[in-house]
């Protein structure tokens, strides 16, 4: 933990401030305010500015014997090392008392005088340590969160890479071992989505580069065909500013084509994508096919889902609807601005 001494000595100077007008209330309500009893020579005003020092060096002391000792759990030394200071500090106070009084010092009197002074110094320095402390391992403990947080989302986007290759491979595995003339647009297409891929760092890129994604990995599918399937993309952007994760709608596009009825002569896919300035609604609407999922793959819309949850915690509402022909997905997510 980080020790703020300017700050801890700015507080301590208020803290002493409030002490001497809470001793003086019952003077100040008839209009009358002194340090005490007598002229205020100099050499008074001496004795005051050094009681002020010796407190404010048993204040700190025992602050940074806290920041030392409790963080690392040595209560021992601690236990040791604020009596031995307290101690030390009341033998300071007594010579210095001395060097100004000219009557005889009496131990015990003086004892029980100095003994709330030094109490007081001590409980000031715990509290402003404890209120340090908590909000010290308040802003530890979101710091973890957020470090949870980046390091759990770098993973799922990590996934999506392989599972986004692996499929690809297949098409393009598929295309070369039939000797179909697509197979060379099919690489380069690929490879320019691969691209976009690993090079784009950013944590969100515009929703205009994303839909431009979103349509180069649907013209790297339609490669797989002799004929170009019914696909009906509408687009209404309003906001041209609007910034999203990237990769977050392509797992539900992969998704429609790994499962839908491709090959049916009728518009077997539709997306929708609208936005203003606070809001995106996507929806994609596929005919399902009659295969079998695979056992194997199926991490893009768990994947997507924690994903959304991590980065629109109560901002995003995502449905997922399947009947007997038709798999539909809604997604309506506030960009949180």
């Amino acid at each position: 933990m980080k020790k703020r001494i300017p700050l801890f000595s700015f507080t301590f100077l208020v803290f002493y401030v409030l002490v001497i007008v809470a001793r003086q209330l019952p003077g100040l309500v008839h209009g009358r305010f002194s340090f005490g009893e007598g002229s205020h020579s100099l050499a008074e005003w001496l004795q005051f500015a050094g009681d002020i020092l010796i407190y404010y060096l048993l204040a700190l002391t025992a602050y940074l014997l806290l920041c030392r000792f409790h963080p690392r759990r040595q209560y021992l030394q601690l236990l040791f090392g604020v009596p031995l200071v307290c101690i030390a500090t009341y033998f300071c106070c007594l010579f210095w008392t001395r060097a100004f009084e000219d009557a005889p010092v009496r131990m015990s009197r003086y004892f029980q005088f100095i003994i709330i002074p030094i109490s007081a110094q001590v409980f000031f320095a715990t509290i402003f340590y404890l209120v340090r402390y908590a909000q010290y391992k308040e802003l530890q403990q979101v710091e973890l969160q957020l470090q949870n947080r980046q390091t759990e989302l770098s993973f799922l986007r990590s996934q999506i890479n392989p599972h986004f290759l692996f499929n690809h491979l297949n098409n393009i595995y598929a295309l070369v071992y039939e000797q179909n003339a697509q197979a060379l647009p099919a690489i380069s297409g690929l490879s320019e989505l691969l691209r976009y891929m690993l090079y784009n760092t950013n944590e969100t890129v515009l929703l205009s580069t994303e839909i431009g994604y979103i349509e180069k990995y649907i013209a790297l599918q339609q490669l797989r065909f002799e004929h170009p399937t019914m696909i009906t993309i509408t687009k209404s952007i309003i906001d041209e500013a609007a910034h999203i994760p990237p990769l977050l709608l392509i797992p539900f596009i992969e998704n429609a084509f790994k499962h839908g009825q491709v090959r049916v002569k009728e518009n077997w896919l539709k997306i929708e994508i609208n936005n203003d300035a606070n809001r995106l609604s996507f929806s994609c609407t596929n005919v399902t096919g009659t295969q079998k999922k695979d056992t194997t793959g199926g991490i893009g819309l768990s994947n997507v889902k924690q994903r959304l949850n991590l980065l629109y915690p109560g901002l995003h509402q995502l449905e997922i609807t399947e009947t007997d022909h038709l798999f539909v997905v809604k997604l309506q997510l506030q960009y949180g601005k």
